[in-house]
């Protein structure tokens, strides 16, 4: 990371006062403040020529090697997130897009007919009906997705598959007897399941519930208190994550039964499982392979062969409380399992909910850290290389500041919106929310031929929000913005900005860090 970025925040001393909405600001390095909440529950910056909110980040550890140019997909949520929703961040923690949908998880970047799309699933108010966007590369919405059947959605899962069709986590509220656990008789839980559906005609393809295939009593936590009423059903299963292979089969990950199973698209048998205790591999690795806690984010790495899984590692009354990422081979013929390589969370963070892996494609392995708000990335031998953290540790594990997921892909945002342009302060602030391929940015008058134009004056483009000084020698007070690519290609370009007399700069209080 470049030191203007980093040193210029590097706040290591208790901060008395620092007001949480700033200017654009690059991320701090280190700070303890930071982590102690010195700077807020929920670190963020406003901007001057945007309604969007940033989060500043804090960077525990950084290596270069972890920009490889690709972009932090997450979904900002929070008892203390003011600005709710799916956001893009660049390598260096510069906002690039944000969008305030309210509750999100899973943003993502899938394909579908050889086309990229932004996906994630929403549910602005609590108890509100869960609706799965897929945006364009304009950010325009391309479809919307939701449960059929009565069922509600869960937004834990949200998959776009190569057959046109989109797989999501489903729940409803099931009168149930749970006697066998020690619970009501006229009771009721929380059933999970998923539902495939036809992008196009959104019509379902296949719906599968967890209680059709599973003995409530092979749960691992049972109900307690007043849990299994109608108020509080019993969440019995809890599905966080679901895979559809090329053979047409589902792999999927129950959070309160520590299980990962395969699943037969004729008829929704389990084919195996692996974890909980209807385990059915022998671990080779004494325990380390199948010994799931919690777990999301289950995926194939190679089709029945070898898995990835973000193992939570919280469950009570366990010493192991410590999340890590889980490479596991399996030997669905001798019904094997053998670890291969896991990879620890830094500081021994343990995750009690949410929580991501994935495979980068040079080799690294990123890890979402979920109800904690931060990621960290690792070298394939597992050495920890960047570790991030968006909110306080302080507040980690309270739901104050989260992201179900943390991802890393490519993604090139055109916006169909133009460029915003202000004038505040003797100084023009510039930003395009979204759009990924602005190097720079070049002031010219209004009237000026776009096809051929001087520049009154130019700079590089940094940040979400880029400052131009009032260039001193202009002889005009109307003037626009044009946004640059690399090639110096005009991207687009803002509304006319008809400047007022001078005034004196605004004086910002000064902000106090002790060293």
């Amino acid at each position: 990371m470049p030191p203007y970025k980093l040193l210029a925040f590097l706040g290591l001393g208790i901060v008395f006062h620092v007001p949480v909405t700033l200017a654009d600001l690059g991320p701090y390095f280190r700070s303890i403040s930071y982590e102690h909440a010195g700077h807020g529950k929920w670190p963020h910056q406003s901007y001057h020529s945007s309604d969007v909110i940033g989060p500043i980040l804090n960077v525990q550890r950084y290596d270069d090697s972890c920009d490889n140019g690709q972009y932090i997909f997450l979904s900002i949520i929070g008892s203390e997130v003011s600005f709710a929703g799916p956001a893009i961040l660049d390598e260096l923690g510069n906002l690039v897009w944000a969008s305030p949908y309210g509750r999100t998880s899973g943003t993502d970047v899938q394909m579908l007919d050889g086309q990229p799309y932004l996906t994630f699933c929403s549910w602005p108010e609590m108890g509100s009906n869960v609706t799965c966007h897929m945006l364009n590369t304009e950010y325009e919405e391309a479809f919307t997705i939701r449960s059929k059947n009565g069922w509600g959605g869960d937004a834990t899962e949200f998959l776009i598959t190569q057959h046109k069709t989109a797989i999501i986590t489903t729940s409803m509220l099931a009168p149930y007897d749970l006697t066998p656990v020690n619970g009501l008789r006229r009771g009721y839980l929380r059933d999970g399941g998923f539902q495939e559906i036809d992008l196009e005609t959104g019509e379902l393809l296949f719906q599968w519930r967890w209680s059709d295939h599973w003995d409530i009593t092979d749960a691992i936590r049972y109900p307690s208190g007043t849990e299994g009423s109608h108020e509080k059903p019993w969440d019995a299963f809890h599905i966080n994550s679901v895979q559809k292979d090329t053979a047409g089969n589902y792999l999927v990950s129950s959070r309160h039964t520590n299980t990962v199973g395969y699943i037969s698209r004729h008829g929704g048998e389990f084919i195996w499982k692996i974890g909980g205790k209807k385990n059915m591999f022998e671990d080779l690795s004494k325990g380390a392979a199948t010994g799931l806690s919690m777990q999301h984010h289950a995926r194939f790495l190679k089709e029945n062969s070898t898995l990835t899984i973000f193992n939570n590692a919280v469950t009570p009354g366990t010493s192991d409380y410590q999340s890590k990422g889980l490479i596991i081979d399996i030997d669905v013929h001798a019904m094997t399992a053998k670890l291969r390589h896991e990879y620890l969370s830094p500081h021994k963070i343990g995750s009690e909910s949410r929580g991501s892996m994935q495979i980068l494609d040079n080799n690294h392995v990123l890890l979402g850290l979920g109800v904690n708000a931060g990621w960290s990335e690792f070298s394939k031998q597992g050495d920890v290389l960047c570790d991030v953290h968006f909110g306080p540790e302080l507040g980690f594990g309270t739901e104050e500041v989260l992201s179900y997921r943390v991802l890393k892909r490519n993604w090139i945002g055109r916006p169909k919106t133009s460029p915003s342009i202000v004038y505040k302060g003797g100084d023009i602030y510039l930003s395009w929310n979204g759009a990924t391929e602005v190097a720079s940015w070049a002031l010219l008058a209004a009237d000026a031929d776009i096809a051929n134009y001087a520049p009154l004056g130019s700079v590089a483009k940094e940040g979400f929000e880029t400052r131009i000084p009032v260039p001193t020698n202009l002889s005009t007070l109307s003037l626009r913005a044009v946004a640059l690519d690399s090639q110096k290609n005009v991207l687009g370009f803002t509304s006319v900005l008809d400047l007022v007399e001078p005034v004196e700069p605004l004086i910002q209080a000064p902000i106090l860090i002790q060293g």
